[in-house]
């Protein structure tokens, strides 16, 4: 069974506390999904691999922390469309 901390460790993420995630465009205008922490530089990733992680949390019983990643990946494909 897949745990959180094995699930953020795959997506490239600390098992840390996320002080926010949000849709965030980065240089070439493309909109990623950021994760940011309290003791650690922010960290993204594209929509499509957070939907995917959101998805897999959800499986695991992590509602709240897929709801905020969903939340975000919606926005972010909200704000391309612009």
């Amino acid at each position: 069974m897949e745990t959180r901390s094995n699930l953020l460790f795959q997506n490239g993420l600390p098992d840390l506390p996320v002080v926010l995630i949000e849709p965030h465009r980065n240089r070439e205008g493309i909109w990623r999904i950021k994760f940011s922490f309290e003791t650690e530089q922010p960290l993204s990733m594209t929509a499509v691999q957070a939907s995917k992680m959101a998805s897999d949390l959800k499986q695991i019983g992590e509602e709240e922390l897929a709801d905020e990643i969903s939340d975000a990946v919606k926005t972010a494909s909200r704000y391309a469309t612009m």
